[in-house]
């Protein structure tokens, strides 16, 4: 009996210490997790998804016209001025196949209904228009690849308001486009074409920075489905430098600016404002021919609202040098400002521009000719605009009206970064067949001319193909007018093809 009721005390108190001991070892297990950290989470890799190969769209900018000529905004007068003298025009859009034949493509008219598919030709299919219109591509990928396409719009008169080599590359509709360069003074005209190739109407919203400060009124556009608008800025402004951003809402458009210049009753100008970078701290421009009749200026626009401190350099053939004067430069919040380009040597050149503040920006280009019988005191003017472009290691220059809009064509290619690299220039035939290739080492820093259409032998090809690098690489196009020279420049257009997966992350909205 006494023994049954000791194993039954022993049992109560072995039980009460068993659950304190539970308790106090809880009580350690919080106290524990109070002092030392819970270990942190890792996000699980959002898997990527390949949603395949876009088609690829290109537009084209039309042909300039006179603002007060037939076909412009008002009655000319044939009393005064020397009128709307009658231009030859081109645009020209080409498909090359990588591998073989290229796919599917299609052009026309934007806005005159259903495009027409281009005939092949070898592995290249070629679209010309003559029309003076905005023209656009539409281009089937192959497989899991984008196409590779490029294009460009001339347009060369010798004589009248409209005196110059007027060229533009083509480019992607985009809904977010930045436009640096023309001008809205007395005797100048900045018109700006807003190209919707896209099945539905959109809102385009243009915010425009000139020499003292941003316009407080954005200007709003609305576009049809697959239709053009144009605005003739000097109604917006009036601003001895512009730079304007577009943002689109619903789609997106292709941009351009046709920049006209009269110094009293003669020509000083056109040229054809294509886009450029947006804003970054570091920008590249080139190559561009500078030359002994002829001044160039850097046109930069500062969106943010912090002054920028800009330095530029100059990428030439020796390498990279400063720009003299053009160190610290600064430019207000809000502001447009152009540097010259004095003391640069002839040659074939590019802009590296460095900045602490976002900055982006295009370099304009001018050829003095002779006085003539409008003004014995003025000369004539051409100019070009070459805008911003990231390097590239693969792309096409576009090639057209050589030999009749144009009579020389020179190929140059820069290196920005700060080692060698190789770039392979080889022309691209009218059946899509590469041509030899010429092989150039290009310096770190440095701008090479690789040659002219003699050199290369482009007299019958549709494109120079560009490989290698990353480099930035231009066409120079020129012309005799007789009363001076004609000067164009297109820039490299990058291969379209890029890594078409995207990561896919779940959560809530």
């Amino acid at each position: 009996m006494a023994g049954g009721r000791l194993r039954t005390t022993l049992r109560v108190l072995g039980a009460a210490v068993t659950g304190a001991g539970v308790v106090a070892l809880a009580a350690a297990g919080v106290a524990g997790g109070m002092i030392a950290e819970a270990p942190g989470s890792e996000p699980v890799p959002a898997p990527a998804v390949d949603v395949g190969a876009a088609s690829l769209s290109l537009v084209c900018p039309p042909a300039p016209v006179v603002p007060t000529g037939d076909g412009g905004d008002i009655d000319y007068d044939e009393e005064f001025g020397t009128g709307g003298a009658e231009a030859q025009v081109l645009s020209q859009l080409m498909v090359l196949g990588r591998d073989g034949p290229a796919e599917t493509a299609s052009a026309g008219e934007v806005g005159a209904g259903d495009p027409e598919e281009i005939s092949a030709s070898g592995n290249l299919r070629l679209f010309e228009s003559t029309d003076g219109v905005p023209v656009a591509l539409q281009a089937a990928p192959s497989a899991d690849t984008t196409a590779l396409a490029t294009g460009a719009a001339l347009a060369r008169s010798d004589s009248g308001d409209l005196r110059g080599l007027t060229a533009g590359t083509c480019s992607q509709p985009a809904p977010s486009t930045w436009l640096v360069g023309g001008q809205t003074e007395a005797g100048a005209s900045a018109r700006l074409t807003l190209a919707n190739p896209g099945q539905t109407p959109v809102n385009v919203t243009a915010r425009m920075w000139g020499a003292t400060g941003a316009l407080e009124e954005p200007v709003t556009v609305t576009i049809p489905a697959n239709d053009v608008r144009q605005v003739l800025l000097e109604s917006v402004s009036m601003e001895p430098r512009l730079a304007v951003h577009l943002s689109v809402d619903g789609g997106a458009v292709a941009a351009s600016i046709q920049d006209t210049v009269l110094n009293g009753l003669v020509a000083a100008g056109t040229a054809t404002v294509t886009p450029t970078v947006a804003p970054a701290e570091e920008v590249q421009i080139g190559p561009v021919p500078i030359s002994n009749n002829g001044g160039g200026s850097l046109r930069l626009v500062n969106p943010g609202d912090e002054v920028a401190t800009v330095s530029l350099d100059v990428l030439g053939a020796d390498g990279s040098t400063g720009l003299p004067g053009a160190q610290d430069l600064q430019i207000d919040p809000h502001t447009v400002t152009d540097v010259a380009l004095d003391g640069i040597d002839p040659g074939y050149v590019s802009i590296a521009v460095h900045s602490d503040q976002p900055v982006t920006g295009s370099v304009l280009l001018s050829r003095t000719g002779e006085p003539g019988e409008q003004d014995p005191d003025q000369p004539v003017i051409d100019r070009a605009w070459v805008p911003a472009t990231p390097p590239a290691e693969h792309g096409l220059l576009p090639l057209l009206g050589l030999g009749s809009l144009v009579d020389n064509a020179t190929v140059a290619v820069a290196n920005p970064s700060e080692a060698e690299v190789q770039a392979s220039v080889r022309p691209i035939g009218a059946d899509g067949e590469a041509g030899e290739a010429t092989e150039v080492s290009v310096p770190a820093g440095a701008t090479v001319t690789v040659g002219d259409d003699d050199e290369l032998q482009l007299g019958e090809a549709s494109a120079v193909e560009i490989t290698g690098g990353p480099v930035l690489a231009s066409l120079a196009l020129s012309g005799d007018a007789g009363d001076g020279s004609l000067v164009g420049v297109l820039p490299l257009t990058a291969d379209a093809d890029r890594d078409q997966s995207v990561s896919v992350r779940l959560g809530r909205y």
